[in-house]
């Protein structure tokens, strides 16, 4: 039988684009790598966490509304001597986000924070911890049960267009690369 979960959609929709932006940013094995790791997701988050921050949340999204992880990347940042990046990348006007919208984001948001537990693994082998240098994986690790309940939030929503909130993941995952792209260019 075919899962045909709205999880199974967007994951299927988002596939190539989740590789691409996990080759991007690599295994991070070195200082030099982690610190890329960093900038590119400084920008990213900063950029889709400024989309959100003017967007009216409904009450059924208000375990999400108010995580800032760019002030504590910022931090992580200054701890390993590398200042935040901030290369102009594109985005969407944040202030007429719909639920399907924020349905969209959270997906690419919440999965990050599922693979903060082997990245902050693997912050850890480089000596950083949650008091220094990988504050923000630190943060996402102690998250428990988000995506459990982003997913229920995701299959048990009434009348929203999957089509659209697998558009609206796929272009987070385009934002992510852009942001992982433009700081490696600009790096380089």
């Amino acid at each position: 039988m075919q899962d045909q979960s709205r999880r199974a959609t967007l994951r299927a929709r988002t596939s190539m684009a989740h590789e691409a932006l996990d080759r991007l940013i690599g295994p991070f094995d070195s200082a030099q790598s982690y610190s890329r790791y960093l900038q590119g997701m400084a920008v990213f988050r900063s950029v889709v966490e400024d989309m959100l921050s003017l967007v009216h949340w409904p009450m059924a999204f208000s375990a999400w509304q108010n995580e800032r992880l760019a002030d504590l990347i910022g931090q992580d940042l200054a701890d390993i001597g590398a200042a935040a990046q901030r290369p102009s990348i594109p985005s969407a006007p944040s202030s007429s986000l719909e639920a399907e919208d924020i349905l969209g984001m959270l997906y690419v948001l919440e999965g990050s924070a599922l693979g903060a537990r082997l990245l902050y693994k693997r912050a850890q082998a480089l000596g950083y911890s949650a008091t220094f240098g990988a504050r923000h994986l630190a943060v996402q690790c102690r998250q428990n049960g988000r995506w459990s309940a982003y997913l229920k939030l995701l299959e048990d929503a009434v009348g929203i267009d999957i089509d659209h909130v697998a558009k609206v993941s796929a272009r987070t995952f385009e934002i992510a690369e852009m942001a992982f792209e433009r700081t490696l260019h600009e790096r380089a």
